[in-house]
């Protein structure tokens, strides 16, 4: 039957296009609550107020404020639960991990003043900062009820779907998997249904393809997911301070990010027989990002910020995937894709921060902050420059939404040492409703599984005890993601999602020295 021959090129270029989905693209780009003790007890509304090493990454200007050098540290210990409800099924797995925020050497220079010290530039402020901004860790196990929603019946689907989208029927001779034939030389047939004709879960009734599963039979699902990874900055800070009343700042950043997912997906046939589907993906980049920030002091009580985050361009993704599906149905036996690998670029949405604080005197402050973002602008760029993420960035378009953040926090000196701290904040969801993740009709991936985000909501705490020539804060964090789960795209065959909450607890020391 039909089969491409094409060049090295091609096939490069094809592996290219099977790689990452808007799923995938919006993991990479959401914020989260990270940083010092006393930004995270705060909940992370410093964006106006300045003067933390984790200020500086919302708003640069905030460096303008420092009146002395400092040293920071941070410690972060974090518990993690994750609960899902399927169907009436519950599952619970948790997660421990002990790993490092920051680290930041601010340089505070006065420079010149006028005569009677209040105008001009009063002093002129350089960072250097290491900042983890998101952890990617997390462990779910995810238990379903039986149902007549099965796997077998969306890769049936989706293998039809393919042969409508190709205009010619896809046969046995295109799916049957050799030693000389893989599908990296076909990109109109998805590597899921090889997997599914060679481990005996769809058949072919002679007009379209069918899973083994009648129509009323039930399977039982079960979903597993361990995931891990980081985005980090590097940045380089620079900040003025405009007769303490103008403070503007800008930051060159340097970001990495790593992640990992090892995932697995069954199910038990009613009549016997089972499947299972692992699935494992590596994700590597480098990018840059400019940010310039401003905070205006218009009274000795009040501020306001304004910060925007030029989009992040990561020129080096590179990402390597395999998947193995176990059958028993017919027969018994494993079949495994081979190991993908794609290179391509990467590129978040701007991100902007308005924020103001209200100073109470010396004893205390309220600060308010919000974060936008337009995840629906991300983008997958080909190395090349051409348009082979076409119908990926369709899809981020079509399923993401702008999704904004609204932090709240507050600050109370009980003594001239000692302060209490608390905070809430709440992002918006981030996917449209109705959003699904579609497995295009040339893809070497299988994972199948999506997450439609709902809500993300912190609510923190903290103290702090200052003295002149150093300082120690602790925080508690708890973040709730509320997330709905599917195992494959819910618009083609239909499925109940589940409803997954993580609970995560982060306990964070910093100690910092002034000099």
């Amino acid at each position: 039957m039909k089969k491409n021959i094409i060049t090295l090129a091609l096939l490069l270029t094809s592996a290219v296009v099977m790689s990452q989905t808007e799923f995938d693209a919006l993991k990479y780009v959401q914020t989260d609550i990270n940083g010092t003790a006393r930004y995270m007890g705060m909940a992370g509304a410093f964006g106006a107020l300045g003067g933390d090493a984790s200020a500086i990454k919302d708003n640069p200007a905030g460096l303008g404020i420092y009146r002395r050098s400092e040293l920071t540290g941070t410690l972060d210990v974090l518990s993690q639960t994750s609960t899902s409800n399927w169907s009436g099924t519950k599952g619970i797995s948790d997660l421990y991990k002990l790993g490092f925020n920051n680290f930041t050497y601010v340089i505070a220079c006065p420079t010149w003043h006028n005569e009677d010290g209040s105008n001009g530039l009063q002093s002129s402020n350089f960072s250097f900062s290491y900042n983890r901004l998101k952890t990617f860790d997390r462990s779910l196990n995810i238990k379903g009820s039986s149902s007549t929603s099965s796997m077998t019946k969306y890769i049936a689907g989706l293998t039809n779907s393919a042969s409508i989208q190709n205009t010619w029927p896809i046969i046995e001779s295109d799916l049957k998997y050799t030693p000389n034939y893989e599908p990296f030389n076909n990109t109109d047939v998805p590597w899921l249904s090889v997997l599914a004709h060679d481990g005996k879960l769809m058949y072919n009734n002679g007009s379209a393809w069918s899973s083994i599963l009648g129509s009323n039979e039930k399977a039982t699902p079960n979903y597993k997911l361990y995931e891990k990874g980081f985005v980090d900055e590097y940045s380089i800070g620079w900040a003025g301070n405009f007769s303490n009343k103008l403070f503007l700042g800008a930051t060159i950043n340097l970001q990495s990010l790593s992640y990992s997912s090892y995932s697995n997906y069954s199910e038990s046939f009613e009549a016997g027989g089972s499947m299972l589907l692992n699935d494992s993906i590596n994700t590597k980049g480098t990018g840059f990002n400019l940010k310039l920030g401003a905070i205006v002091c218009p009274t000795d009580y009040l501020r306001l910020g304004l910060s925007v985050q030029t989009p992040t361009v990561y020129y080096g993704m590179s990402d390597t995937y395999n998947s193995s599906l176990h059958f028993n149905t017919d027969t018994m036996g494993i079949i495994s894709t081979p190991t993908g690998s794609s290179n391509y670029q990467f590129q978040s949405p701007l991100l902007v921060n308005a924020s103001a604080a209200y100073i109470i005197g010396k004893k205390g402050l309220i600060s308010v902050e919000y974060d936008y973002a337009s995840y629906s602008t991300t983008r997958l760029i080909n190395n090349q420059g051409d348009g082979d993420f076409d119908k990926e960035n369709d899809g981020i378009r079509e399923n993401l939404n702008g999704s904004g953040t609204i932090k709240i926090g507050g600050e109370y000196k009980l003594t001239d040492n000692f302060s209490l701290r608390a905070g809430y904040a709440n992002t918006s969801n981030a996917t449209v409703a109705g959003a699904a993740k579609s497995i295009r009709t040339n893809s070497v991936r299988t994972d199948t599984e999506y997450f439609q985000h709902n809500s993300t909501n912190y609510i923190t705490a903290g103290f702090g005890y200052r003295e002149s020539g150093w300082f120690i804060d602790f925080a508690y964090l708890n973040k709730i993601l509320d997330e709905s789960f599917y195992p494959y795209n819910s618009n083609a065959t239909p499925v109940s999602p589940a409803a997954i909450i993580s609970s995560n607890n982060n306990m964070v020391l910093t100690l910092g020295f002034k000099f």
